[in-house]
């Protein structure tokens, strides 16, 4: 009979862990964060080396790898170095709390797509309602997720606005004042006026006691990830590029995003030659987080291509007319489709743009709920913000377009819209109201 020494099998299960978070990571990485990564870990495996090409950034351009050093005496294992403190993210670590909580399966791929749907501050800016038409899922099933999200660390991420984030991490202090939570859901306004004596009256308090409290809100942290962010402003290099072929649409991985990784000839040809056993095992233990890292290159290609491909055939309208023909689409239909978790596709829509004939956009573009029409085919939300930016395009500008003057518009075109959802969109598409467009 076979017996497994326990701690070894631990140890293997660690690296593999390691390695498909490192897969989780790279899937969901822009293409200028991709680079970084690949530069990072150059530092961190002697063997690795990694080619950027003429197709990348002039200061791409270069190969990079460590220097070749016998001094193989001291050294840790790559595969739990894998993804290094400085290359995690706040959806990494998320992610990594998410999987060790006691979270129901049902609600892990819900929980996980809102870690990725984070902004840099931690805030989720997307509506449950949103979430729910993008996921098929309840609106009560995403709201049980984002309560497990909510309880994740650092206290205040996942929240939907300021007051929530405040509140989150007052609910969670031990220490937390009296009054802290009752002046936080009633008052942030008063306290941005600094009007102190308002709220000690209405609640029945002492000034000093406002101003006691007032003083530990302002200790708590209004944007919890931003500790995690590393958001760098550079060009948007598409990863995947739509052409035309007759009436048929072909997807292409933009190559240019991807440098050539591979062992160092130095210690390629060292593995061959040497006899030394303790060189032998120094390079083993380095060589298979680069074929591990080139195979997580090839998967997250093959990951992109798919997913754009099926889109595309959904949106084929779009790519033939332009943004009004924008149809609504989940990711739930695409994870279908595909066979694909939906956490996958949405670590694959996440940061990626895609060359159009229309130009250039971003993957999550293509997916969008939808509104009703009266005896006519969904319309989705792409859509529809496509012809609110045309209807203001074609405005008078002396007297622009009120938000109900477009909702009536819309309407009239059989689109069930309230006013207030084009006033959200028109905000979303950074368009002014109509006094200040008028001013």
């Amino acid at each position: 009979m076979l017996y497994l020494n326990p701690s070894i099998t631990q140890t293997q299960n660690l690296k593999l862990n390691t390695m498909l978070m490192q897969s989780m990571h790279m899937l969901q990485m822009s293409s200028t964060e991709l680079l970084d990564y690949l530069e990072e870990q150059t530092i961190h495996n002697p063997l690795l080396e990694v080619a950027f090409h003429s197709g990348l950034p002039q200061s791409r351009r270069k190969t990079l790898s460590s220097k070749p050093s016998m001094e193989v005496d001291n050294y840790e294992d790559p595969l739990l170095k894998v993804v290094s403190k400085q290359d995690e993210s706040l959806e990494m670590v998320l992610l990594s709390q998410l999987h060790l909580s006691p979270i129901p399966q049902k609600y892990m791929d819900i929980a996980e797509f809102i870690a990725g749907s984070l902004n840099d501050d931690g805030y989720l800016t997307i509506s449950l309602e949103e979430m729910s038409a993008c996921l098929g899922r309840s609106v009560e099933d995403i709201e049980e997720a984002l309560s497990y999200v909510q309880a994740l660390e650092p206290a205040g991420v996942g929240a939907r606005s300021l007051q929530e984030c405040l509140l989150i991490q007052i609910n969670r202090d031990p220490d937390a004042l009296e009054q802290a939570a009752r002046i936080t859901s009633a008052y942030l306004q008063e306290i941005a006026a600094g009007k102190h004596r308002t709220i000690a009256d209405q609640l029945g308090i002492s000034l000093d006691q406002v101003k006691k409290t007032i003083q530990y809100i302002k200790t708590l942290n209004p944007r919890p990830g931003l500790v995690y962010s590393t958001f760098t402003a550079s060009p948007i290099e598409p990863d995947a590029i739509i052409y035309k072929n007759g009436d048929q649409y072909t997807v292409v991985i933009n190559e240019a995003c991807y440098p050539q990784v591979h062992m160092n000839d130095y210690y390629r040809q060292l593995k061959k030659e040497t006899s030394c056993k303790q060189t032998k095992t120094f390079i083993g233990q380095y060589a298979p987080s680069i074929q591990w890292l080139i195979r997580s290159l090839e998967q997250r290609k093959a990951t992109i291509s798919r997913v754009v491909l099926a889109v595309m055939e959904e949106q084929r309208l779009f790519l033939e007319k332009g943004p009004m023909y924008v149809k609504p689409l989940i990711m739930k239909a695409i994870s279908e489709q595909l066979n694909l978790d939906i956490s996958t596709v949405s670590r694959t829509v996440k940061n990626k743009y895609v060359q159009t004939p229309r130009g250039v956009y971003p993957l999550k573009y293509f997916f969008s709920s939808k509104l009703e029409l009266s005896g006519q085919e969904p319309a989705s939300a792409q859509s529809i913000k496509a012809q609110i930016m045309q209807l203001v395009k074609e405005e008078d500008k002396q007297n622009p377009l009120s938000d109900q003057q477009i909702t009536d518009r819309l309407v009239q075109q059989g689109l069930q819209i309230s006013r207030r959802t084009v006033m959200k969109y028109r905000e979303a598409l950074h368009i002014l109201s109509s006094r200040l467009r008028s001013s």
